[in-house]
Parts: structure tokens; C-alpha cells; sequence
């Protein structure tokens, strides 16, 4: 048991995987918020990610959210990892099978999981059957059998530990996606009006889920089931307690079959063109605080996400910076937020936030202050992941060029798995570009005739 609560951390072979250099990542570590306004945190970070190439036609991105724990998340992300990048791609020659590799690879996780977990699920069933043999009551136990109740409680917490998941596989400029449980997948995308769009790729699989919903309804279990109750998703990766071992777990038990399921969202393969942008991986947290600050529809949280990472972008030098200034805002919101509502002395839903992962992976979107630091030979130390080239197959193709300006800065939303998801198209947000220096320099450029002939100005 001790092994199985506290793994060892010894160093992933997926650490020996080259990073990509296109890809920032934003992170923040939970707190507990105080009326007074301090904060503490209050456990080791649960969240894991991946972002390694491993050859010129495949990199794969990820982030995993421990629930309770982050035993499951750690691992598999190792053994994800494995299923997909150790040759198996080498044979998948059409979209399907490539879907079916990513799902076998989660089932192989889930199965790893039930196998590593069988001799503590047989302790708990000896002691159970031990404390019913002897016919006492429940107050005669908690006198006569205190250390094994406590050993009992001790297998149910590391019983109840699960992850949530989302993967992007990129594989011969194809984009593949999985997930499962609350972590969030976003594409953003220019149109043909040059609109910058978000579209939601994954599936959110919580309360807020209407389908999700609606199957524990009619697995008898109702919405005051889960009052009170961290529920963190109703389909995962683990979470033996939610699954198999359900009737043990008081809000749980008068379901009719299992409520908590381990079923992934799997799509793709979306090409990658010119007009794709920027893809963005979520953590739980990160959602969770999102809902918070914009309650409501998801599709509002990523409409203010996506416009905050895309005012980073002309704020930053590094695609790090421009991830981790995200985070830095979104964690000061969402404790503004709390704030708020203790001073107005209204109702406080939340008094807490989860780790906070952001990874940004770019194909195309300007990051101006790299590209004018680099051009004018300045001393700004630059990171790596503010490289625009890309020598894998899998970048877009965009003719080398990165210092396009985006006139359009406008964000509308859609959900590709979820098309009862309401938004509203036609919201827009303040533009922060600046084009004086862009039209000074189509005027010099015209004054000395050499503005190319195929492109309209005016």
C-alpha cells in the first residue's frame, strides 16, 4: 500500500524525448484560499504532461489531472506514452487506425490499472468480510477494531485516486485527439474573414455534461446524490471506488450499475493547414477555474481564454511566456473572484483551486517581439520555444512566413464533439494590434514601387 500512495519519482524515460520547440507551457499549483485573502497550498501537484517529438512525422502532447492522488495520472502518461511512440504508428496508414491505436493505448492504461490494483482490492474484501463476520454493530467495531478501520480507510483513499486525460497526437500533419474525464482540447483556427475561432475538440465528462447527467439519472442517481461531493468527473482513468467497488462509496452506492464509466472521446485526423493556429491543452484545474470566474456555458471560458493567450502573444518574447502570463492572469482572477464574493458577503461556491496546466502548441500565430528581437539582432536572451521553423513534417506548411499580422482579432467558439453547445457567434473582443507601423511601411514601400503586384492594399 505504502508503495502505491507514495510512487517513487524517479525520472520517465519520456524525459529523454526531445521537447518541442513550438510547444509553451503555463503552470500554477493549487491553493486554499483564506477570508483574509492569504493563500497556502495545500498538495503536491497532481497534473503531468508530455510535449516530446519523437521523429520528423509525430509529436505528442499531453496533460493528465490526478483526482485524489497522482499515482494513476503519472503513470499513465508513461504507459500512453509507450503505446504510441515505440514504432507502433509505422503501420497505421489511414485515420481509423490511428484512432484505434490512441483508444487501445488508453485501454491498456485502464487494464494496468485494475492488474496493479488487485492485491489491495483483495485486503479490503478480507477486512470487510472479517468486520461483517463477527456480528457487531457499527459503533462496536469503531471501539473494538480502530487500526483496522483506519487501514480500511487507507485503501479506500488509494482505491478512489484517478486521472483525468487529453492527448494530441500530431502524425504526418494530422491532428488525433483523446480524452477522458475533465482535461480540454481547443483548436484555434483563422476563417476565410480572417476571425480568429475556437473550436472545443474534446468532451467535457462532468455534471455540467447533460448527457453525462442524464446517464446517472437514469442510473437512479439524482443531483442531490452529489451535493457537497467532489464528484471531479464521471469518467476517468482509475477511480476503482467509482467503478467496481461503487456500492462501497456512500453517494455512490444506489446507482444500478457502474457511475462512473472509462469510455474516451477519440477524433481525427484534422489536417493541419495554414489556417490552423494554435492548439490548446487544458488541465482540470484550469477549466474548473474558468467555469468559476465565467459561469455558464464552457464555451465563454474559452472564448476569454483563447483572447488572453492571443494579447500574450503580442505581450511575450517566448511561447513560455506567452502560456505562463496566461496562467498568471487566470490564477489572479479566479482569486479576485473569491474575494469578491466573501466581501459582498455573497454566496461562496468555492474557497479553493486546482493545479493549473496550459500547454500552447503554435503552427502559425505571430509572435511579433520574437520575430522584431531576432530580425534586429537584440541581446534578449530568447528561449527555444520561440523558434518559428520547424524541421518535422508535422508543421504547417506556411512558406516561411511567421510575421503575418492578423487583422482580425475577433474570437467566435463552437464545440466539435458537443453540437447542442449554445454560443454566441457574433461577440467580439477588444483588438490589440497595433498597425501603424504596418501602414507606414506599406507607404514606404510604395513610394519606392516595390509592394508585390498579386496582393491587394487598399
Amino acid at each position: 500500500m505504502e508503495s502505491m500512495q507514495n510512487n517513487n519519482r524517479t525520472k520517465s524515460w519520456t524525459d529523454d524525448l526531445k521537447v518541442c520547440n513550438q510547444t509553451g507551457v503555463g503552470e500554477a499549483i493549487n491553493q486554499i484560499y483564506k477570508d483574509d485573502g492569504r493563500r497556502c497550498e495545500g498538495y503536491e501537484s497532481r497534473d503531468k504532461k508530455c510535449l516530446c517529438i519523437s521523429d520528423s512525422n509525430t509529436s505528442l502532447y499531453a496533460i493528465l489531472s490526478g483526482h485524489n492522488g497522482v499515482t494513476v495520472a503519472e503513470n499513465a502518461l508513461q504507459e500512453m506514452a509507450a503505446e504510441l511512440l515505440l514504432g507502433q504508428l509505422n503501420v497505421c496508414n489511414t485515420d481509423e487506425a490511428v484512432k484505434e491505436l490512441i483508444r487501445q493505448s488508453f485501454m491498456s492504461v485502464e487494464k494496468g490499472y485494475f492488474d496493479s490494483i488487485n492485491p489491495h482490492v483483495a485486503t479490503k474484501t478480507a477486512i470487510q468480510l472479517h468486520l461483517s463476520a463477527d456480528g457487531m454493530n457499527q459503533y462496536e467495531i469503531s471501539q473494538q477494531f480502530e487500526n483496522v478501520l483506519q487501514k480500511l480507510d487507507s485503501l479506500n483513499n488509494a482505491l478512489s485516486v484517478g486521472s483525468s486525460a487529453v492527448l494530441a497526437l500530431i502524425h504526418r500533419s494530422h491532428l488525433y485527439l483523446g480524452n477522458i474525464g475533465n482535461c480540454r482540447a481547443l483548436l484555434c483556427k483563422t476563417d476565410e474573414h480572417d476571425t480568429l475561432t475556437v473550436t472545443q475538440l474534446s468532451v467535457d465528462h462532468n455534471l455540467l455534461n447533460a448527457e453525462e447527467a442524464a446517464r446517472l439519472f437514469r442510473l437512479g442517481l439524482m443531483a442531490q446524490n452529489f451535493e457537497g461531493v467532489p464528484l471531479y468527473s464521471t469518467r476517468c482513468i482509475g477511480n476503482y471506488l467509482g467503478k467496481a467497488g461503487y456500492k462501497d462509496c456512500n453517494f455512490l452506492s444506489s446507482a444500478t450499475a457502474e457511475p462512473v464509466i472509462f469510455e474516451p472521446e477519440i477524433v481525427g485526423g484534422i489536417q493541419i493547414t495554414p489556417a490552423c493556429r494554435f492548439l490548446v491543452l487544458m488541465s482540470s484545474g484550469l477549466c474548473r477555474a474558468l467555469h468559476e470566474i465565467f459561469p455558464g456555458d464552457a464555451s465563454t471560458g474559452n472564448r476569454e481564454l483563447v483572447r488572453m493567450i492571443s494579447e500574450e502573444f503580442q505581450n511575450q518574447s517566448t511561447l513560455g511566456g506567452v502560456a505562463q502570463s496566461v496562467v498568471h492572469r487566470i490564477v489572479q482572477a479566479h482569486h479576485d473572484t473569491y474575494m469578491q464574493l466573501v466581501e459582498e458577503h455573497r454566496s461562496v461556491t468555492f474557497n479553493s483551486r486546482d493545479d493549473v496546466t496550459l500547454l500552447i502548441r503554435n503552427f502559425n500565430y505571430a509572435l511579433p517581439k520574437a520575430f522584431v528581437n531576432r530580425k534586429n539582432g537584440g541581446n534578449r536572451s530568447l528561449n527555444s520555444t520561440t523558434s518559428f521553423s520547424s524541421t518535422s513534417s508535422d508543421a504547417t506548411p506556411t512558406e516561411g512566413n511567421y510575421s503575418t499580422i492578423h487583422t482580425n482579432v475577433s474570437v467566435t467558439s463552437s464545440n466539435i464533439t458537443q453540437p447542442g453547445n449554445h454560443y454566441d457567434p457574433n461577440r467580439r473582443i477588444r483588438s490589440h494590434v497595433d498597425f501603424s507601423d504596418f501602414y507606414q511601411r506599406v507607404q514606404e514601400a510604395r513610394k519606392r514601387g516595390a509592394l508585390p503586384s498579386n496582393i491587394e492594399f487598399d
